[in-house]
């Protein structure tokens, strides 16, 4: 009997090990304090997907590759890898045209080997889904072949690389617009009282050409519930893809506030990237009495996962489970056993 009690044991801790070792526990805290414990996949090392990866020759003194019907999902960044796999140089322009007809102009430079001008990458995000148009142009006095290579990920959204987890998880506005030149857009967000929040704002649609070209220049807006408006940006300038305009605004009275951005640029359209989010308490108290505690409904949800330490450590334990429970074992059967004298 206690034989049989020992194998169980060491099966049960055995397929419990191994479970560990192959696997990651993920164990779910839910409001009502049941626990559920369920297992994950590791993630893949990569979620690069690609569009297209392919070198295509064009041929002097000008040539056009066009990319049809590719469908882009919105609020994304996408990247256009262009590089020149001979040596030859050459004027190379690339153009997006979206669902709605408008047209970016992201790319236009003139490109000299010699002087170690061979590849470039051009950020592209969304500001809507569906099919869009890639046109690449070249023009050359020689034949020339040049790698092109469209890419994306789907969880590389506009604006959440340079947002720490918790400012996303906080989001009270996130958006990707298309603006034209001159264009104001408006948003209504209700915000708390006596709270600090963080406001981002970035282009996220690359620019080719001139450099004058390239500047973008914005009017940045706040209005309160009291109707007291705010002015955070005259005619401002806004970076290039990947530099951020970020501030913090702290509340001194809860409600729907109106944020009006117009932006200034020289090109049809560009896509500019905001949010805001939640950042801390300022006040503790508002004109001495403590504030309204904040709503609790809802799940609660938590994330435990199991390190290879402690996977190590349950191994070691359950193994001194089992030599004990083998120790006890033997120790009854001798206690038990009948012992017969010999005249």
């Amino acid at each position: 009997m206690h034989t049989k009690a020992i194998l169980f044991a060491f099966l049960v801790v055995s397929g419990l090990t191994i479970g560990l070792l192959t696997n990651k526990f993920r164990i779910i805290f839910n409001g009502n304090e049941n626990i559920e414990l369920a297992l994950i996949d590791a993630p893949n090392a990569s979620s690069e997907e690609l569009l297209v990866d392919k070198v295509f020759t064009f041929l002097a003194p000008s040539d056009i590759q066009q990319f049809d019907d590719l469908y882009l999902y919105e609020e994304l960044n996408y990247y256009i890898l262009v590089e020149i796999v001979t040596p030859h140089d050459c004027e190379i322009n690339v153009t997006v045209v979206d669902p709605d007809s408008d047209i970016y102009q992201i790319f236009k430079t003139e490109v000299n080997v010699s002087h170690g001008d061979q590849w470039f990458e051009i950020p592209f995000g969304t500001a809507i889904d569906g099919n869009y148009t890639l046109i690449f142009s070249v023009i050359a006095e020689l034949n020339l072949n040049l790698y092109i290579k469209i890419s994306f990920d789907k969880e590389d959204k506009c604006l959440y690389d340079i947002m720490s987890p918790e400012f996303i998880a906080n989001l009270e506005l996130y958006q990707v617009n298309k603006f034209l030149a001159g264009s104001i857009i408006e948003h209504n967000v209700m915000l708390k009282t006596d709270v600090s929040y963080k406001f981002y704002l970035g282009r996220v649609s690359a620019i080719g050409g001139e450099p004058i070209s390239q500047e973008v220049g914005i009017d940045y807006d706040l209005t309160d519930p009291d109707d007291i408006n705010f002015i955070i940006y005259r005619n401002d300038t806004v970076g290039n893809v990947g530099t951020v305009l970020h501030f913090n605004f702290g509340t001194a009275v809860g409600g729907v506030y109106t944020v009006k951005i117009k932006i200034y640029c020289k090109v049809d359209v560009v896509n500019i990237a905001y949010a805001i989010a939640e950042d801390y308490s300022i006040s503790t108290g508002i004109n001495g009495t403590e504030p309204d505690p904040e709503p609790t409904n809802g799940t609660i949800q938590g994330y435990f996962y199991v390190p290879i330490e402690w996977t190590l450590g349950f191994i070691l334990s359950a193994g001194l489970v089992v030599g004990a429970l083998i120790v006890i074992g033997s120790v009854r059967r001798k206690k038990n056993s009948v012992s017969l004298r010999t005249n």
